[in-house]
């Protein structure tokens, strides 16, 4: 294909075509012409058959008069000439400068010495025996030869027939092959250039349409689909970019909620250090060692309380690449209920139903952002008391951990349901809400290459079902 080098699709498909039309009118042109040739040459084959057939029954009368010196004979010779000479002139008229030419002007010569040697024998009544006789064998010589020139002619003409409709057969046949030809090209330069990188670029838009920013292989077609293809990956590292971005805009904001809450919940350690410092102080003149062992014990406990709330805070809020590693999944659930726990009223129970052992293959920080959006959001659809549900299970049929968050709030309407995982899409009063959790959940579950679905009924609550793939369980080092 390097004669299509640096040509692009619209000028290959229209040198194609042109080729393609253009041969099909030289073939066409070319065999009217061979077909053209070959009806001239069938009516003059027809001339020189008839110009044979008449010279041998003017032969036949010249031997009858010859032989017997009947007028009758002499008369059909002649009346058979001039029809010979009639056909003769139809034949000039169409010979021009074809290669029968001089074999038809050589049979010409000969007629017209035939025609006046018949002319002269028939003059002959007065003259010698011998005279006469040298005149018919003469007469005779000149028929033979005027014969076989006849028969050449017809043989000519035949054998030029023959070769033209041979030549018609090769000039089909290659024509057939080049149309064959362009006609796989064709084919090939709209599967391999065109409609290959389409497919590829649909599939991926559809993986794009999925949450899966996945780029595509570039097909080396050096035309504007190849430069199409490249503008594409740029488009998908754009939009990883900006979901990033989205995600982590998201975080923040959720970090904006949670850090009312975690300030309420490192206020209660706090307060315990703070008691216990002030019982430690006061025993100090006493000296009961229990007592101040006890209340350092307690200042020690309530320490490590507060350092693992702001370690969770701040791990949630570090931002890095995504990247998959196994970890478990039970403790991130853990870790994520102490980070959301001040943002759930106190009469909704919150349980967990997760074996201990199970590990997935997952970016944490991302899964805990997905959680914490989804534990939120039960917690808000919960009037007065109620239970928010976690609980996952290892599916074996899918290979895989099926994680579900489930509500015991009002339900979502059916009709809304294909909606919640649109961008701003909120069913919240304006102010209340961005629209952007449940996207942004969907997102992170689709880069995991999983799913998410919801499954509510009006007054039945609401279970949101992730499905993650690749999970091993029991597996060791896993991250914690």
């Amino acid at each position: 294909m390097t004669v299509f080098s640096g040509l692009t699709v619209k000028v290959r498909i229209m040198l194609i075509l042109g080729s393609y039309i253009f041969g099909i009118i030289g073939m066409g042109y070319v065999s009217y012409d061979y077909l053209r040739t070959t009806e001239e040459k069938t009516t003059l084959l027809e001339l020189a058959y008839n110009l044979n057939n008449i010279i041998l029954e003017a032969r036949r009368y010249e031997k009858n008069f010859l032989l017997y010196f009947k007028r009758e004979a002499l008369v059909e010779n002649h009346r058979y000439l001039d029809q010979a000479a009639d056909t003769q002139e139809l034949i000039l008229a169409r010979v021009g400068k074809l290669k029968v030419t001089p074999m038809f002007r050589e049979f010409g010569e000969h007629f017209a010495a035939y025609r006046a040697g018949m002319r002269e024998i028939e003059e002959q009544t007065g003259g010698s025996g011998a005279e006469r006789q040298l005149s018919i064998d003469r007469i005779r010589e000149l028929g033979k030869r005027m014969t076989d020139l006849s028969e050449e002619l017809v043989a000519f003409e035949r054998d030029r027939i023959h070769e033209i409709i041979r030549l018609l057969k090769g000039q089909l046949v290659v024509w057939s092959a080049m149309a064959f030809m362009l006609g796989v090209l064709l084919p090939w330069v709209l599967v391999f250039k065109i409609f290959r990188p389409l497919r590829i670029i649909r599939r991926a838009t559809d993986d794009i349409a999925q949450g899966r920013f996945n780029r595509i292989e570039v097909v080396d077609t050096n035309d504007e689909m190849q430069q199409m293809m490249v503008a594409f990956n740029t488009m998908v590292q754009e939009l990883e970019r900006r979901q990033d971005q989205l995600v982590q805009s998201k975080k923040l904001s959720s970090i904006g909620t949670l850090t009312a809450g975690v300030a309420h919940q490192l206020n209660n350690p706090l307060n315990n250090i703070s008691t216990s410092c002030q019982i430690a102080i006061d025993e100090l003149a006493g000296g009961d060692r229990a007592i101040l062992e006890r209340m350092l014990a307690n200042i020690e406990q309530e320490t490590l309380r507060a350092r693992d709330v702001v370690k969770g805070l701040l791990e949630f809020a570090r931002a890095r690449e995504f990247s998959l590693r196994p970890a478990n999944l039970g403790e991130l659930v853990q870790r994520t209920i102490r980070l959301v726990q001040s943002q759930v009223p106190a009469g909704i129970e919150v349980t967990v139903d997760i074996p201990h052992d199970l590990i997935v293959p997952m970016d944490s920080q991302r899964i805990q952002e997905a959680l914490l959006n989804l534990v939120i959001n039960a917690g808000q659809a919960i009037v007065g008391q109620g239970r928010i549900n976690i609980r996952a299970r290892h599916d074996e049929e899918r290979g895989g951990v099926e994680l579900t968050v489930s509500d015991t709030g009002p339900g979502i309407p059916e009709e809304i349901q294909g909606q919640l995982f649109d961008p701003f899409f909120t069913t919240k009063e304006e102010g209340q809400g961005t629209g952007l959790g449940l996207s942004v959940v969907y997102g992170i579950i689709q880069q995991h290459h999983g799913n998410i679905g919801v499954v509510s009924e009006p007054g039945a609550g609401t279970a949101f079902v992730i499905f993650l793939p690749g999970t091993v369980p029991g597996q060791q080092g896993h991250e914690k």
